[in-house]
């Protein structure tokens, strides 16, 4: 956490699982106060004056701040400071410029700023709910249908957007799967219980399988599309939102992982199930999906387990993997 960010007293209503992102937070932080430091850093940025309302309500890092800018409401991202950071936010900004220059419904940014601890960078509140009704709860079917066609257009948005030559994709997500990642995928949590072990023997087996050969790197990725981070009113699309780019090379590759990512979040529908499938597949490869499944799975049961163990999330997405890596590994020959 940045330096001059200050931990509060602990929200009573803080969400009970965590961010199916791959999470790089503690998943029980208390209030965070911003330092007048960063709000100044914030406002110089957006040439307006910034008032922070206060955290927002969904999320764990505690790092996320509604806002108002001249009046309008707008949402500020505390990020803590260090090679590359400000750069591969302002790298951001220019990829989302493109996504919304297409008609994607992404958030405009209105700023990036840094002090010598943190970056900071302030984007307007889109309208809308988010489609996930709570934490690892699933979404009503009807719903769904409503909100599932906009989305699939979305990720098509996408396609050939990304900004870089050679990308690193796939390489460190298959990374993820034979070795853990960097704060999340944590191998050590899952081979703590018998349970979890044979899940992630059987993970390895399926990037082992099927992670090589052809697989796509032109697309601008979201890497979290979540019910979580997306908007919806009364059923229409929104908004599709917290985007980020953690490390250089970020969020480029193969927009079918995306789609991915609806599917294993809403793979206990089976009205959306094949759909989506068959969506991704056209997209990526049925092979490739299965190893973008593969690491959802490990990524969401490993989060559940480590930080809310016995809890209805861990429950639901540890069945949603195990009907998954069924699934997955019925493609083998």
């Amino acid at each position: 956490m940045p330096a001059n960010l200050r931990r509060a007293s602990p929200r009573r209503d803080q969400a009970d699982l965590g961010p199916a992102v791959g999470g790089h937070g503690s998943g029980h932080h208390g209030q965070v106060e911003l330092d007048r430091s960063i709000v100044d850093a914030a406002s110089r940025a957006v040439v307006a004056d910034v008032e922070v309302i206060g955290q927002t309500r969904r999320g764990e890092s505690g790092t996320t701040f509604d806002v108002r800018v001249g009046g309008e409401a707008a949402v500020l991202k505390v990020l803590a400071n260090g090679p590359h950071v400000v750069d591969n936010q302002q790298r951001l900004v220019r990829l989302l410029d493109v996504l919304r220059e297409r008609g994607s419904p992404v958030p405009e940014y209105l700023g990036v700023a840094s002090t010598d601890d943190a970056v900071v960078t302030v984007q307007r509140r889109m309208a809308g709910e988010v489609l996930e009704p709570g934490p690892g709860e699933a979404i009503d079917a009807d719903l769904v249908e409503a909100v599932l066609p906009a989305l699939p257009d979305a990720v098509e948005l996408q396609a050939d957007a990304g900004d870089l030559a050679v990308a690193p994709w796939p390489g460190w997500l298959l990374d993820t799967l034979a070795s853990g990642g960097d704060g999340y995928c944590l191998l050590e949590t899952m081979r703590r219980r018998p349970d979890t072990r044979s899940l992630l023997d059987r993970v390895v087996d399926i990037g082992c399988e099927f992670g090589r050969g052809p697989v796509r790197t032109t697309d601008i990725v979201h890497f979290d599309l979540s019910p979580a981070n997306v908007l919806h009113e009364g059923g229409h699309l929104t908004g599709v939102v917290d985007w980020n780019v953690p490390f250089v090379g970020a969020s480029q590759g193969d927009r079918g992982f995306d789609v991915a990512t609806l599917l294993f979040y809403g793979y206990d529908n089976t009205r959306t199930r094949d759909r989506l499938w068959a969506h991704a597949s056209a997209i990526s490869g049925a092979r490739w999906v299965a190893v973008y499944l593969a690491h959802l799975a490990l990524r969401q049961v490993e989060w559940s387990v480590r930080h809310h163990p016995g809890s209805f999330g861990e429950r639901r997405f540890s069945e949603i993997a195990m009907l998954v890596l069924d699934h997955c590994e019925q493609l083998v020959p």
